[in-house]
C-alpha cells in the first residue's frame, strides 16, 4: 500500500487466488449418469494436522464487529502506530528498550549507557500512553492510492480484482519498518463486485486513462504474532474513491 511515506508491500510468495491454500488436489470427473463420491468423514489425523491446527488457530482468532462506525478507526501511516498497537495487542512485559531503539533517534545516536538509561527513563511514560491508546481502539483504516489498485472489469464476474490483496503480502511503513501488517481474511476481498453498470463504466474509464485512485482499507487488529513482530488483521471493509475523493464503490 502507498502513502506519502513510502509505504511499501512484499510479496512472500503465491497469488491472490492462491492466497490461504497449499496445492489443491485435482479430483477425478464421475462418470456420466452416476453420483459424485461422497467426501470423506474428517478424521482424527486431519483435525490435529497442521492444517488443522492452523484453522483451529484462525476461528479462535476475535472478530472485529461491523457495526463499528468508520469514524472510530484509527489511520495508519507510521511504522510506530503498528509497533504500539503490536506491543498493545500481545499483552507481555513491554521491551522499552527494544520499542526505544526504534522509536527515539536521540536513543540510537547514543553509546552513553547513563544517557540510554536516562532517555529511556524519559520516554516509557510516552511509550506507555502510545501503548494503551493503541489497546483500547484495535480498529484500524490504511490508505493504499496509486494507478494499478484494481484489474479490468470481469463481464462475467461482473467485478473488478483488487490487485496485491493477499494473506500472503505483508505492509511496513520506511520510518520503522521491524514491524508489519497481514491480513487474515484477503481471500474475501480480493475482488470488488460491481452490478451496477454505470459505475462500473466510469471506473474503468479511470483505469483506462491510468488515473490515480484511492482505497481505505478498515480492519480489525485480531492478533500479534512475536515469531515475526506482525499485526494480523481481519478486514471488515473496503472503500475505492476516485481522482476528486469522489466514493466510487464500497463492500
Amino acid at each position: 500500500m502507498h502513502t506519502t511515506q513510502t509505504l511499501r508491500t512484499l510479496i512472500i510468495g503465491a497469488t491472490i487466488a492462491a492466497t490461504l491454500a497449499g496445492c489443491a488436489k485435482k479430483e477425478d470427473t464421475p462418470v456420466a449418469g452416476t453420483p459424485a463420491a461422497t467426501a470423506p468423514a474428517p478424521t482424527l489425523a486431519d483435525a490435529t494436522g497442521a492444517q488443522g491446527v492452523a484453522a483451529a488457530a484462525q476461528a479462535s482468532l476475535p472478530k472485529g464487529d461491523p457495526a463499528t462506525p468508520l469514524s472510530s478507526y484509527q489511520k495508519i501511516n507510521s511504522g510506530n502506530t503498528i509497533m504500539f498497537l503490536y506491543y498493545g495487542i500481545l499483552n507481555l512485559p513491554t521491551q522499552y528498550d527494544k520499542i526505544a531503539e526504534a522509536y527515539s533517534a536521540e536513543y540510537r545516536r547514543t553509546s552513553d549507557g547513563f544517557q540510554r538509561k536516562d532517555i529511556l527513563k524519559a520516554l516509557q511514560p510516552r511509550i506507555d500512553q502510545e501503548i494503551g491508546r493503541a489497546k483500547a481502539n484495535r480498529y484500524v483504516v490504511l490508505e493504499q492510492d496509486g494507478y494499478s489498485l484494481l484489474s479490468r472489469y470481469d463481464f462475467d464476474k461482473k467485478s473488478f480484482g483488487v490487485n496485491e490483496m493477499s494473506d500472503e503480502r505483508y505492509t511496513y511503513f520506511n520510518d520503522n519498518s521491524g514491524y508489519t501488517l497481514g491480513t487474515t481474511n484477503a481471500a474475501a476481498f480480493s475482488t470488488l463486485p460491481i452490478a451496477d453498470e454505470a459505475v462500473a463504466r466510469k471506473i474503468e474509464a479511470h483505469l483506462s486513462k491510468n488515473d490515480k485512485l484511492r482505497m481505505e482499507v478498515y480492519a480489525y487488529a485480531q492478533d500479534a504474532d512475536p515469531s515475526s513482530n506482525r499485526v494480523k488483521l481481519e478486514i471488515m471493509k473496503m472503500r475505492l474513491y476516485g481522482p476528486g475523493n469522489e466514493l466510487l464503490a464500497e463492500r
